[in-house]
């Protein structure tokens, strides 16, 4: 007698969400700053922007990100631990979003003049620690942190430029990650037509 048994089939288990790439949360976060719905980057021209075109250097960085290999490409450890407390301080969450290492690989990849620039701008916020607090920027509390960054904010402070060349790279780092997005009202299966403002990079400004 012939079997009337069905070859089991896999199906797609759809319970399991589908990981998005940075490079499509990328284009939907330049989307949406052109249409101009969201404006988390203060700069048309910071290196970030031409980061987050480049889709090859996006795969790349989320196939590295998904090894979970915690050494730092380009700054130090001492550097990568510092930009990790600034990105956390200037965009909360952006920690848990690993902002800190997506910037490394793409500072990585990037010129020398860009990297010096990035390198110039960290440590004016390690010597601002020391010069006002006799401590290294890793060891702040939080509100001396806050503080730091409040006084680098203001217009006429002598490391206004190296704030918000740091926060762009933090804001773009944070906001191109799928937490940011969300936060921002994207999600995989809807476009929204209005994005809420951003809220975070706004208290540092």
């Amino acid at each position: 007698m012939q079997s009337t048994k069905q070859p089991h089939v896999l199906q797609h288990d759809e319970s399991v969400p589908r990981r998005i790439s940075r490079r499509e949360l990328a284009q939907a976060l330049l989307a949406g700053v052109a249409a101009g719905l969201i404006s988390p980057l203060c700069s048309a021209v910071h290196p970030i922007h031409r980061h987050l075109l480049n889709a090859a250097l996006l795969d790349s960085a989320d196939a590295n990100l998904s090894a979970a290999n915690d050494n730092p490409q380009f700054l130090s450890v001492q550097q990568f631990a510092e930009l990790d407390i600034l990105s956390e301080a200037i965009v909360p969450g952006s920690h848990n979003a690993r902002a800190a290492a997506f910037i490394d690989l793409l500072l990585s990849a990037d010129t020398k003049n860009v990297q010096q620039e990035f390198l110039a701008s960290l440590t004016a916020f390690e010597s601002a620690s020391q010069s006002s607090y006799r401590a290294e920027m890793i060891a702040l509390t939080p509100p001396q942190l806050d503080d730091l960054l409040l006084a680098a904010s203001h217009a006429d402070s002598a490391d206004h430029k190296h704030f918000n060349f740091l926060k762009d790279w933090i804001a773009g780092a944070y906001y191109s990650s799928e937490s940011g997005m969300r936060e921002l009202g994207w999600t995989p299966d809807r476009v929204f037509s209005v994005f809420p403002p951003c809220s975070h990079t706004e208290s540092h400004s």
